[in-house]
């Protein structure tokens, strides 16, 4: 039961993993608008709305710094659609429709439980006993497994 156990995890490690991704991105933005805002005067209401140089930093380094960023976040981006684009193959392999709805709502979607049990007229519970059957059928691909065992 530990095997299947770890099994499932692995599993759910490579299905979270485009909501990891995503969560990235978002953060990535929110640091971009908020280097932008505050280069600009706006976070804290004063100044005159242009950038000025402060303590040896100069607009070439608040450039170069938000041109960082901005590279990062759409590496970040690209990664997002290669995830999707796997997740969703993946997901699309398991032969029950009902199971691949719930995989794609909760993985791809980020949709709670309830939300998918209202969706399909199930309970909770039937869901729960659905995702476990769509895991089982699921094959991670190969690709992913390489990265990561790469990574690590």
């Amino acid at each position: 039961m530990d095997q299947r156990r770890a099994e499932n995890e692995f599993k759910k490690s490579f299905l979270r993993s485009y909501r990891r991704i995503k969560r990235n991105v978002a953060a990535l933005s929110d640091q971009i608008a908020e280097l932008s805002a505050t280069k600009m005067g706006v976070s804290c209401g004063i100044g005159d709305g242009m950038p000025h140089a402060h303590a040896g930093s100069d607009l070439s380094d608040y450039a170069a710094k938000l041109d960082e960023l901005i590279r990062e976040m759409n590496q970040e981006r690209y990664q997002l659609v290669q995830a999707a684009v796997l997740i969703n193959r993946a997901i699309n392999k398991v032969p029950e429709g009902i199971e691949r709805y719930v995989l794609t709502k909760k993985y791809l979607l980020g949709w709670e439980w309830e939300r998918i049990a209202d969706g399909l007229g199930y309970s909770v519970r039937s869901v729960y006993y659905i995702h476990g059957r769509g895991l089982h059928k699921l094959q991670v691909p190969e690709e992913w497994k390489k990265e990561t065992e790469e990574a690590s």
